[in-house]
């Protein structure tokens, strides 16, 4: 019998879970400020049970420095720190901004969130869908790559029909784990909350930019089964992303 009442996450819920979109990569963007900062929140996610994280800093031009290769090698510097520290496998990917820089990230080559170089987490502005967007997500997908839009449910603009519509177009989507909890305003929690239900997502993700807001509202997820077991298959996609 399905349940009518909602709960919390089970306490075992992340065991062997991979994040695919978070913001430990230390002193690069508006996520951890430093080494001992991000390793301390790999210590708490560990010990929740997650085994994997990809970590996706912003390229976007209020982080002019962020290009492909200034990122790896902080990547590189930041696996060797951690590794001592930690047993979570770390992988690198980004969330790109659909900007007037993007068309160069696009030209030097895309950093992805998947091992065979395909799957692309991009973001908006969350208060208007600019014109050139669509032409941008085009031309992502003209270069063989599969666009995945990061937090759909922050878009303010974003109705239902314009999700119908993305989903029409191909596009796949991230949920933000937090937005179940109301972190980011009530849209997004009954947007979050809809769009789990309606099996409208393809992954999920921390968008860890510090461990307070993880601390202090995961456990204020409640779901019914059905929607706790939609997020398992969320979970479980972000495995085969990395398989």
């Amino acid at each position: 019998m399905i349940s009518l009442f909602k709960k919390r996450l089970p306490t075992d819920f992340f065991r062997g879970a991979c994040d695919v979109h978070c913001h430990l990569l230390p002193g690069v963007d508006d996520g951890f400020p430093n080494s001992k900062k991000s390793i301390e929140a790999l210590k708490l996610l560990e010990e929740h049970g997650i085994e994997q994280m990809t970590l996706t800093p912003h390229f976007m031009k209020e982080y002019a420095d962020n290009d492909r290769e200034y990122i790896q090698a902080v990547f590189q510097d930041f696996c060797e720190k951690a590794e001592k520290e930690s047993r979570i496998k770390l992988h690198l990917a980004a969330e790109y901004m659909l900007d007037n820089r993007f068309m160069t990230h696009l030209e030097q080559g895309l950093l992805t969130l998947d091992k065979s170089g395909v799957h692309v987490l991009c973001e908006t502005s969350y208060m208007m869908y600019e014109r050139n967007v669509s032409s941008m997500l085009y031309e992502i997908m003209c270069k063989g790559y599969q666009p995945v839009i990061a937090h759909p449910e922050r878009y303010e603009y974003a109705s239902e029909k314009d999700y119908r519509h993305w989903k029409d177009k191909d596009y796949e989507f991230q949920l933000n784990l937090l937005s179940l909890a109301g972190v980011y305003g009530g849209s997004a929690f009954a947007k979050s909350h809809y769009m789990l239900r309606e099996g409208m997502y393809d992954y999920v993700g921390s968008d860890m930019h510090s461990l307070e807001n993880f601390k202090r509202y995961l456990p204020e997820i409640r779901m019914r089964s059905k929607s706790i077991d939609q997020l398992h298959r969320l979970f479980e996609n972000n495995r085969n992303l990395l398989s």
